[in-house]
C-alpha cells in the first residue's frame, strides 16, 4: 500500500513537467501543421506582435519557430533537462521574459538543458494572461492549460555536436586534432 500511494504522489508531483512537456510536443505538430488556430492554441502572443493580422502573426511564428523546436528535441529535454519555476531556473531573465508575454513570471515554469555548447531555453504559462488563441475574439482552451511564452533551441539539443572531437576521449582526457590525425 505504501508504494502505491508513493507511486500515485510521484506521478501527482510530475502533473506538470509532463504536462508541459505535452505542450511542446503540441507546438512541434502545430508548427508543421496549416492550422493557425492549433498553432495560436500553443503560445501565447508576443506583445511585439499585437495589432498585425493572424496571417502575419501565423507566418512570423512559424518562421521564427520551425528550426527551434522538434519532437526529438523534446525528447532530449524530457530526459535530460532541468525543469522548475522560471524565476528559478532563469533568475536574471525572468521577469524580463514573461513581460514581453504579458504574464506574471510567478505563473511561469521553465526547462534548461545546456549541450553541446548550446543553452535550450523553454517558459511556459498555464493560464494568467493573454491567450495567444484570443486573436479574431474567439478562444481555444486546451487540456493542461500550458502556452509556450519562449522557446530556444529545442531542437538543437536532439541534434549531435558539431564539433567531432566532443565525444572523443582516450582514457577521460580530449584527443587533440593532431592525436587523432595520427590514429587515422
Amino acid at each position: 500500500l505504501g508504494i502505491g500511494f508513493v507511486g500515485w504522489f510521484k506521478w501527482n508531483h510530475d502533473a506538470p513537467r509532463r504536462s508541459s512537456l505535452h505542450a511542446l510536443y503540441r507546438l512541434d505538430a502545430a508548427l508543421r501543421s496549416d492550422s493557425t488556430d492549433t498553432l495560436f492554441a500553443c503560445l501565447m502572443l508576443p506583445r511585439a506582435l499585437e495589432g498585425r493580422a493572424p496571417w502575419e502573426q501565423a507566418e512570423f511564428i512559424r518562421k521564427s519557430l520551425r528550426d527551434e523546436v522538434s519532437a526529438e528535441g523534446v525528447e532530449a529535454l524530457r530526459k535530460h533537462g532541468a525543469y522548475g519555476p522560471l524565476q528559478q531556473l532563469f533568475p536574471a531573465e525572468a521577469e524580463a521574459w514573461a513581460k514581453q508575454a504579458g504574464v506574471k513570471a510567478e505563473d511561469c515554469v521553465a526547462f534548461k538543458l545546456e549541450r553541446h555548447g548550446q543553452l535550450c531555453e523553454v517558459v511556459l504559462t498555464r493560464g494568467g494572461g493573454r491567450l495567444k488563441s484570443e486573436v479574431g475574439g474567439q478562444k481555444s482552451e486546451t487540456s493542461d492549460g500550458f502556452r509556450i511564452v519562449r522557446c530556444n533551441n529545442v531542437k538543437q539539443m536532439a541534434l549531435p555536436s558539431t564539433n567531432p572531437l566532443s565525444s572523443i576521449t582516450d582514457h577521460g582526457s580530449r584527443i587533440t586534432n593532431s592525436t587523432l590525425a595520427y590514429r587515422q
